[in-house]
């Protein structure tokens, strides 16, 4: 029998990082994830986006997707939260 799962929000910020010539691109593909959002970009390709989804599997699949996507140098995730 499956446990359904309850309903929650699942929030995570990340510290991601691309070449400096890539961002405006890179911006664009991260924009495109569900859930996703941009707060600060530096010129320098540094970037703080918070990904929300109303489940840990959404919210596990949406950062897969953008730890995968072209470009990326580096990605930390500083924090999470579900309530």
């Amino acid at each position: 029998m499956r446990v359904p799962e309850q309903e929650s929000i699942n929030l995570v910020s990340m510290v991601m990082m691309t070449r400096p010539e890539r961002l405006t691109v890179f911006k664009e593909k991260i924009a495109k994830v569900d859930g996703a959002e941009i707060h600060v970009a530096s010129a320098e390709g540094k970037l703080v986006v918070t990904v929300e989804a109303d489940s840990q599997r959404a919210l596990l699949q949406r950062i897969e997707v953008l730890q995968n996507l072209d470009g990326l140098v580096a990605s930390n995730l500083v924090y999470h939260q579900v309530s």
